[in-house]
């Protein structure tokens, strides 16, 4: 066979295959962000009251959706843990989305001044399928101001860095 022959062949079995080929169908809606991109927003204001850290946010992430909190004080990353005067001076867990707002507290008793830095980010922690379905399981059709490409995945990202007080 020769090469234009080959070519020719090989174009008419492509466009009779996808020709012939059915859209996958589902017995689910179309999710928001069918074009491939979803913009989201996502904001943290942490507050402190006596020995609590309140960790608060809003987002325009759907209910159910998964957001994942880390709390690091400045001597965390200043003294080798065998001198921190606690042993609580970072905190990491997650919090459940519920109509645009997400919240966690953190016990702080032994936490001295100083400087608090919380960062919030989605999509770290498994997600329910819906919004995995939705964003991406690691995140590929995120968009935003605070949405950062690591490779394949994208990560939302919102932080805040408080003074301590004792």
């Amino acid at each position: 066979m020769t090469p234009v022959r080959t070519v020719r062949l090989t174009a008419v079995l492509c466009w009779t295959l996808a020709a012939c080929a059915s859209p996958a169908t589902t017995d689910e809606p179309a999710a928001a962000g069918t074009s491939g991109t979803e913009p989201v927003m996502l904001a943290v204001a942490p507050t402190t009251t006596w020995r609590e850290l309140h960790i608060d946010g809003t987002t325009d992430l759907p209910d159910g959706a998964v957001v994942s909190y880390r709390v690091t004080h400045a001597l965390a990353n200043e003294l080798p843990p065998s001198e921190w005067p606690a042993q609580n001076l970072m905190a990491d867990g997650t919090a459940v989305v519920l109509e645009g707002r997400y919240g966690a507290r953190l016990n702080t008793t032994y936490w001295p001044e100083g400087s608090v830095r919380v960062e919030v980010q989605y999509p770290v922690a498994a997600q329910p399928p819906d919004i995995s379905n939705r964003y991406g399981a690691f995140g590929e059709q995120l968009t935003g101001d605070n949405v950062t490409a690591f490779g394949a995945s994208k990560v939302a990202t919102a932080s805040h860095t408080l003074e301590w007080p004792r």
